[in-house]
């Protein structure tokens, strides 16, 4: 029951996300071989682009990405299961070359507590995404979980809805689907920039379990919240995710935006297999202010 219990606090840490590193979908037989700008990945070219028209997703708030999505942001969050401290979670994301379209998105998880001491974990992620629907080019990760660490690189092809895949050194994997895709860090801070306005829903395109799932996000509530950054007004969010994922999840995650111009996410929470995990914001940096918000609009910049 203790191994059970660790193992899912473990898997829960990146749950929180609520978008999960997975495999992707659709392996392409045949085509030619290419060596990657890196030299790091083989790319078999697939067949044309698919013609088929899917769901693109649901267009960001134009004020929000100025906001929420501005860039020179530190967001830092501590984990608790059952009221126990559990992990940290470190995220931040800058421009690129002062780039207005183009963000470099990083991401720390690190076990704590019980879990430090009975399966030390300390996980990387780096995603680069542009344009103006934010959308991934590169993922990097590694992961180190006790004395094993690995690392993977993913690179988005979203001209021709391709995919290309690696692990370690293993021999490399390209995918093709059918249309653009988020991964699992992008799509949480795009989130932030949905105008969460009217009857429509709000849809993520996002990668999960070799498939392409359009991840429909719902408003289910708002309520005032303390937090670190003082008492503020908050919209009650939830992605309602048709995919498992390389977790035992149960039910769907919250998420509590601040509802102002900045959309800080001062609060996540996950069901697991045992109990939920919940991180808390304990630290922010950022175009917001330096841990406590001051001066905040009451409504969206026109």
């Amino acid at each position: 029951m203790l191994i059970k219990s660790i193992c899912s606090l473990r898997a829960g840490l990146l749950f929180l996300f609520f978008m999960v590193s997975c495999p992707l979908c659709f392996s392409l037989a045949g085509g030619e071989e290419l060596i990657g700008a890196d030299g790091f990945l083989v790319v078999r070219v697939p067949p044309s682009r698919p013609t088929v028209v899917v769901n693109p997703g649901t267009i960001p708030e134009e004020a929000l990405l100025k906001t929420a999505y501005a860039g020179g942001e530190t967001l830092r969050y501590t984990v608790s299961w059952f009221g126990i401290k559990a992990g940290e979670l470190i995220m931040q994301i800058n421009k690129v070359d002062e780039s207005q379209e183009k963000f470099v998105i990083t991401v720390t998880a690190k076990s704590a507590g019980l879990l430090e001491v009975f399966y030390p974990v300390e996980d990387h992620f780096l995603t680069i995404v542009q344009g103006r629907m934010r959308l991934p080019i590169r993922h990097e990760m590694e992961q180190k979980e006790g004395r094993r660490v690995n690392s993977k690189l993913t690179l988005y092809d979203q001209e021709k809805f391709r995919v290309s895949h690696r692990k370690n050194n293993a021999p490399p994997e390209v995918y093709q689907v059918e249309g653009p895709m988020q991964n699992e860090f992008s799509s949480f801070f795009l989130m932030r920039a949905l105008p969460f306005t009217g009857a429509a829903p709000m849809v993520v395109p996002t990668f999960a379990d070799k498939k392409r799932h359009e991840v429909v996000v719902t408003v289910e509530g708002r309520e005032e919240s303390e937090c670190v950054l003082g008492k503020k007004n908050t919209i009650k969010v939830q992605p309602h995710l048709k995919f498992k994922g390389q977790y035992e999840k149960v039910g769907d995650p919250l998420v509590w935006l601040t509802d102002d111009a900045w959309r800080v996410p001062i609060k996540i929470q996950a069901k697991i297999v045992i109990g939920s995990l919940t991180a808390d914001l304990v630290g922010y940096t950022g175009p917001a202010g330096d841990s406590t918000i001051t001066g905040t609009p009451k409504e969206l910049p026109r």
